[in-house]
């Protein structure tokens, strides 16, 4: 097979791969009414994380990381979509997204040998928690608890990558939000009062971070 043509296969997998998983994780946010969506949201979650997964299928083909990188298109886009219903981030769903991918991750260093990558992704995600939870102590009501808990599984992700990456990561997820709420600002959906979920920032800026690199 070409290059171009293994490519596209992993893309097209991908996709598939992740629009099954996604579809397969949506109940996992009806268990509690607190986090519960709309039933017609389960197809948009499912085609969102296709979206995100045939880029990362394209741009990591034969990596070991790659399955790790599917789990955060599935779990990231849940989690997003749980962040806009109810400016929440539940316990029970971040806990096992990180370590699943602490998991994932290890399996992928073990099998690669770049073990370097897996310090600086457990560092990143270290960092990136810290400099999360000082925000949220700085500013309450801003940054959640929520938030400072996924971005321990962000910073992993991103620091995984590089320290180049992690930082666009870290940037990039105020800069989506700022343009998020000025898009909704303009439509007329928010006001300027309104809080806007930050989550599906901090998904976004991990999901194009293997694009950066």
């Amino acid at each position: 097979m070409d290059f171009p043509s293994l490519h596209l296969a992993y893309a097209a997998g991908a996709a598939i791969a992740t629009f099954i998983g996604a579809w397969i994780a949506f109940p996992l946010a009806q268990r509690e009414e607190r986090t519960s969506l709309p039933p017609q949201w389960r197809i948009t979650t499912a085609v969102l994380a296709a979206a995100a997964g045939a880029p990362l299928g394209w741009v990591l083909t034969q990596s070991w990381a790659l399955p790790a990188y599917l789990l955060l298109a599935i779990a990231g886009v849940l989690l997003a979509a749980i962040d806009v219903r109810h400016h929440l981030l539940p316990n029970r769903l971040v806990g096992p997204f990180l370590v699943c991918a602490v998991a994932l991750l290890l399996l992928a260093t073990l099998a690669s040998g770049s073990w370097t990558s897996l310090f600086l992704g457990l560092a990143g995600g270290a960092g990136l928690f810290a400099i999360y939870l000082v925000l949220a102590l700085i500013k309450p009501g801003g940054i959640g608890m929520g938030d400072v808990k996924l971005a321990a599984a962000i910073g992993l992700y991103a620091g995984y990558l590089g320290i180049s990456v992690w930082a666009y990561v870290l940037l990039g997820a105020f800069l989506l939000n700022v343009l998020a709420s000025i898009v909704l600002l303009l439509m007329r959906k928010i006001s300027l009062r309104s809080e806007t979920a930050f989550g599906p920032s901090m998904v976004a800026a991990a999901v194009l971070a293997p694009l950066l690199s």
